[in-house]
């Protein structure tokens, strides 16, 4: 039986700290849907779903895939998704910081290093299922959510226990095929990429924000990306205009201006590039209109 001393003692003042995470996009979050809802997610960071019940069609790049109860997968920053609700679920979403270290000695770099004999072997989405130390640890997750303890350093340390649990309880070729796509050679570099290129005027200016000359820029770039940032940027926002032009009904008008295309023509020579067609029958094909 629960009693007094079960109880979050100082509440108010718990939730009147500055690292009390009461944003509106806080590192562990409670998601319940019903069947028939559609919830959409953007990601600005790379998070973990866990589906603690219920089932989920996921859509992601112009395909689409079923997810069930005591499953997590990974949903890498920068693209966005679209889940149809096939039964009534209770989801975890979980931030990951953006240095993983599964434990002292061993970085998520440790991983890509492994990486070039699996590459071809796992889908883009690589399900793990949720094992019984994994289960434990949603329920403890919950149990300190439920009665208000939101503390950003409490769940940073959650994070932590997470990434332990992963490298003690799952192998490292399903560890290779879980973070297959966010695994680079240097996740520093990457993580200040992620977090200028959508508003850096230029390549000179991403240079100057990770301190390269933009000849050293590029070559480091190549290096951890294995592409040139030009491409790179290019393929990053093809990702988000698939989306748009999949997932919503915004006119393309608005799409194009939204992505700063001077014009029509040119938001339509972006699409037969990237995706082969125009924006028009790319929209007729799309998944997510079709299950709606």
């Amino acid at each position: 039986m629960e009693t007094i001393n079960d109880k979050l003692f100082y509440r108010d003042e718990h939730q009147n700290c500055f690292l009390y995470d009461s944003g509106d996009d806080p590192i562990i979050e409670r998601i319940d849907k019903k069947r028939g809802d559609i919830l959409h997610i953007k990601e600005h960071h790379n998070r973990v779903l866990f589906i603690l019940k219920g089932k989920i069609n996921f859509l992601h790049h112009n395909t689409s895939r079923v997810f069930e109860m005591s499953t997590f997968i990974l949903l890498p920053r920068g693209c966005e998704y679209e889940m149809n609700i096939e039964e009534d679920v209770f989801l975890i979403l979980l931030r990951l910081h953006h240095k993983i270290n599964f434990c002292e000695h061993f970085p998520l770099e440790m991983l890509y290093q492994l990486n070039s004999t699996l590459t071809n072997k796992h889908p883009d989405i690589y399900p793990l299922k949720t094992k019984k130390i994994i289960s434990g640890f949603l329920d403890s997750v919950m149990a300190t959510i439920s009665e208000g303890l939101k503390c950003k350093y409490f769940h940073e340390i959650k994070q932590r226990e997470l990434y332990y649990y992963l490298r003690a309880y799952y192998s490292k070729d399903d560890l290779v095929a879980f973070f297959l796509p966010i695994l680079n050679s240097d996740t520093d570099f990457a993580e200040k990429i992620y977090q200028k290129y959508e508003s850096a005027k230029n390549i000179a200016d991403l240079a100057n924000y990770t301190h390269y000359s933009v000849s050293g820029f590029k070559k480091r770039f190549i290096k951890v990306f294995g592409t040139t940032p030009h491409d790179w940027i290019e393929k990053e926002k093809a990702k988000k205009i698939h989306y748009e032009i999949n997932c919503t009904q915004k006119p393309f008008k608005e799409i194009a201006s939204q992505y700063n295309f001077y014009s029509s023509s040119h938001f339509n020579r972006f699409c037969n590039k990237m995706y082969g067609m125009s924006p028009a029958i790319l929209r007729k094909q799309t998944i997510c209109n079709i299950i709606r």
